[in-house]
């Protein structure tokens, strides 16, 4: 089975607004050299511009090439801070979150991971990757708090800005003591399990194609994956 390496829509045009940017950045600049004795306040407007698309060109191209490695025998993600490796047979479920919006089960734009066991990922995280990634689930982790408490319509309750800290200390099923960044990590997958039913959460801006459909991939490497180790 190849190796299928997936480039992030995040990093798509990410060279071109950098071009972009310098360009619009350059020519303002050289109109404002030119004509510095008159109001021009739309250069000014145009130079801003330049600089916020060379900006937002960079944090694009800042991004790692590949998001995700599927594998014959393991899923990999790349972080700019980081990587974990998932083997496929510790992978229980794979499928798109749901959070209640009112009445409504809405997917939210994740596809979420459950695994079977904790210590064989958490051993191979480091603390400043652990730290990005429940940085980057307080977003989402805000949201699925104000989905699940009906009495805090607006998401800014004193009680939820407490739970986006997790203990500093975590046993796993098996007897494994950590601490640190570490055991946050664990505990926030736990809560997420609790909360919506997954341990990991991969944003919808790291895949190349539409979330239904990625996950429909991810599936059959698993299948496959599971069939070669039973032949």
């Amino acid at each position: 089975m190849k190796t299928l390496h997936v480039q992030p829509m995040v990093r798509r045009n990410g060279l071109t607004l950098v071009l972009l940017g310098l360009i619009v950045t350059i020519a303002m600049i050289s109109i404002l050299f030119l004509f510095s004795e008159q109001p021009l306040i739309p250069v000014y407007c145009g130079l801003l511009t330049g600089l916020m698309t060379l900006f937002i060109g960079s944090l694009k191209l800042r991004e790692p090439h590949f998001s995700l490695s599927l594998c014959h025998d393991c899923l990999q993600y790349h972080h700019k801070q980081g990587g974990w490796v998932l083997k496929w047979v510790n992978i229980q479920r794979i499928d798109r979150p749901r959070i209640h919006l009112g009445w409504d089960l809405v997917e939210i734009p994740y596809i979420g991971l459950r695994i079977k066991d904790y210590d064989s990922f958490l051993n191979l995280i480091t603390p400043r990757l652990a730290v990005g990634i429940l940085t980057e689930q307080r977003a989402v982790l805000m949201q699925v708090l104000q989905s699940e408490q009906a009495d805090c319509p607006t998401g800014t309750c004193a009680s939820q800005f407490d739970d986006l800290f997790e203990e500093s200390h975590y046993r796993s099923g098996e007897g494994q003591d950590y601490e640190g960044v570490i055991a946050m990590l664990a505990n926030r997958m736990t809560r997420l399990r609790t909360l919506i039913g997954y341990d990991l959460l991969v944003p919808v801006s790291s895949l190349d194609r539409e979330p239904d459909e990625f996950v429909r991939l991810l599936h059959q490497y698993q299948l496959e994956s599971n069939l070669i180790q039973i032949n």
